[in-house]
């Protein structure tokens, strides 16, 4: 008999004091969120389906973020043999700096990746993979455009193009572009559904770690713009 989790007793909340730090302002906390509810929904089938089909309802209910009534929240859960590769809408050009911080978090999640990869696959295929998270598409894809429509009309070419690594031939990829009033979130797999080992070629890694990267990120991603630090930690 399958139990569903009791996310009240099973799922601890998210401490919005760390180290008596308020840090609801900060984007870890908001990857924190993002770490509970995809926690909940690899464990609970009636949620997955409902943020499927009502994301904004969920986001809110479980995450305590609500989206503005104007902006389309889409959730979408990758076919077999799919990559589902997002390319936000641009920018202002004066918060380029801030969001590039943000996305420059992928390093430290690719490392683990890493660590584990060197393990499985040997130290000359990890570092292949570890060459491959220096590839910042997305936020190149803000200032030219000429490289944002190739990453839009046909991403594996500029993916195994640019980081010399294959991609199984199976796999379809196909890359989302987001607009001011639309926006995605794919679900990552569960890691006892991933099947990564010593055979998954660099492609298949790199798949995977940027799909929970972008999970995580995300959320933080479309929160407004912080420029100024109000506390300090010491």
């Amino acid at each position: 008999m399958v139990t569903t989790p009791d996310r009240a007793t099973d799922f601890p909340k998210v401490r919005k004091l760390w180290s008596d730090v308020d840090v609801t302002n900060f984007g870890a906390y908001y990857e924190a969120l993002q770490v509970r509810l995809l926690d909940y929904i690899w464990n609970d089938e009636s949620l997955k389906q409902e943020i499927l089909t009502n994301p904004k309802v969920v986001f809110e209910r479980e995450a305590g973020i609500t989206f503005p009534a104007d902006v389309e929240v889409q959730v979408l859960e990758e076919p077999e043999n799919t990559f589902y590769f997002v390319v936000p809408a641009t920018p202002p050009v004066e918060e380029h700096w801030y969001r590039y911080e943000q996305f420059a978090g992928w390093w430290q999640i690719i490392d683990t990746f890493w660590y584990f990869y060197y393990r499985l696959g040997g130290s000359t295929k990890a570092r292949a993979y570890r060459e491959c998270f220096q590839a910042l598409w997305i936020v190149r894809s803000w200032t030219n455009e000429t490289f944002r429509k190739q990453l839009l009309d046909n991403p594996r070419s500029i993916f195994e193009g640019e980081m010399g690594i294959p991609f199984p031939a199976e796999l379809k990829i196909q890359s989302l572009e987001e607009t001011p009033n639309r926006i995605y979130f794919i679900l990552p797999k569960s890691p006892l559904l991933e099947k990564l080992d010593e055979t998954a070629t660099v492609g298949e890694w790199w798949k995977a770690s940027h799909g929970l990267w972008w999970w995580y990120t995300s959320l933080r991603f479309r929160q407004p713009a912080t420029k100024a630090v109000t506390g300090v930690v010491g």
